[in-house]
C-alpha cells in the first residue's frame, strides 16, 4: 500500500482492463440492436425497389383445371392480378377467395417468375338435377348447391325430388347430408341393370330417400343401399310372377321386402277399387 499519495499503477491498469471487458459487450450489444432495428427498414426499402422493377410485374394469368366456370368469370371472381408485383402479390389471400367460389373445391396458386401467377384448381363436378318447388338446382358428388339449373343442357344427371319450396342455398352444409344419401343410392342404380339404372330419387319426410320408377315408390332408409338394391333385384322376377303390380315397395326391413299396391288381378275394396294387402317377401 502506497502512502505518499500517488495512484498504485498495478490497480489503474486493472480498472482500465475491467472498463474494455464491459464496454466492448455494451458496444457489440448497441451495434447489433441497431442492426436489428434497422434491418427491417432496410429490407422494407429493398422490397419496395424491386417490386417496382417493371420486370416483376404479372403480365400472364395462368388458369388449370376448369371445364365449367369460364377462366375470364373465375380472374373476375378473385381478382385480376395483372398488373401486380409478383412479389408482394398475396396468395393466401388469393387462396381464401377461390375458397369461396362455389364451384372450386380446392386451388393452389404458384408464382412462376418472372411474371406469371399460375392456379392449380379441382372443380367441384355436377353430379344430380334436385327439383324443388322454386327450381331446379345443380348439386355435386356430395350434396352441395352448386348453382341454379336455368341453362338447360343437364338432362343427362339424374333427378332428386326435393320436398322444399325455398329452394336450395348454395353450399349449404344442412342440405348436404339428405342429398348425399340420395346420390349414392343413385350412384349404385345407375350402375344396375334394367329399369332401375333410370330410375329417379325422392328426399322423403324424414330425410332419407325412396327410389321412383314404373310408377312405384321403394322406400329404402338412411343407409345399406347396396344390399337393398340387391335385394329388390332378387325379388323382382318373383313378384312379376305373382301378378302383382305394386306401388310401395319398403325395403327398410332387414331381410325382407314388403310390398303394397294394386295388383294384376285381385278382390275389390268397399271402393270397388282393386288392393294389394302388404305382403313379405
Amino acid at each position: 500500500m502506497r502512502t505518499d499519495g500517488r495512484k498504485n499503477p498495478a490497480k489503474s491498469r486493472g480498472r482500465k482492463k475491467l472498463g474494455r471487458k464491459i464496454l466492448l459487450p455494451a458496444a457489440v450489444i448497441i451495434i447489433v440492436a441497431g442492426f436489428a432495428f434497422l434491418a427491417p427498414m432496410a429490407a422494407r426499402a429493398v422490397k419496395r425497389y424491386v417490386c417496382r422493377i417493371p420486370a416483376f410485374k404479372i403480365k400472364h394469368v395462368r388458369v388449370e383445371g376448369l371445364k365449367y366456370v369460364r377462366k375470364e368469370d373465375f380472374i373476375r371472381f378473385i381478382g385480376d392480378p395483372t398488373g401486380e408485383s409478383i412479389l408482394s402479390y398475396d396468395m393466401k389471400d388469393a387462396v381464401k377467395r377461390i375458397e369461396g367460389h362455389p364451384w372450386i373445391k380446392s386451388g393452389l396458386v404458384r408464382r412462376d417468375f418472372p411474371d406469371e401467377v399460375r392456379f392449380e384448381l379441382t372443380e367441384r363436378t355436377p353430379a344430380a338435377v334436385v327439383k324443388t318447388a322454386s327450381g331446379e338446382y345443380l348439386v355435386d358428388s356430395d350434396g352441395f348447391a352448386l348453382a341454379k339449373a336455368t341453362q338447360p343442357g343437364w338432362g343427362f344427371l339424374p333427378v332428386v325430388e326435393y320436398p322444399s319450396s325455398q329452394g336450395l342455398r348454395i353450399l349449404d352444409m344442412k342440405t348436404v347430408g339428405c342429398l348425399g344419401k340420395a346420390l349414392r343410392l343413385l350412384s349404385i342404380t345407375r350402375a344396375s341393370k334394367g329399369p332401375l339404372s333410370s330410375s329417379a330419387v325422392e328426399i322423403g319426410k324424414d330425410n332419407n330417400p325412396c327410389l321412383l320408377f314404373g310408377g312405384v315408390r321403394v322406400l329404402v332408409g338412411g343407409g345399406g343401399y347396396r344390399q337393398k338394391i340387391r335385394r329388390l333385384t332378387d325379388v323382382e322376377s318373383d313378384i312379376a310372377r305373382r301378378g302383382l303390380k305394386p306401388g310401395l315397395l319398403d325395403l327398410r326391413f332387414a331381410g325382407k321386402v314388403v310390398v303394397a299396391g294394386r295388383p294384376a288381378s285381385g278382390r275389390p275394396d268397399a271402393a270397388g277399387k282393386q288392393t294389394l294387402d302388404a305382403q313379405s317377401f
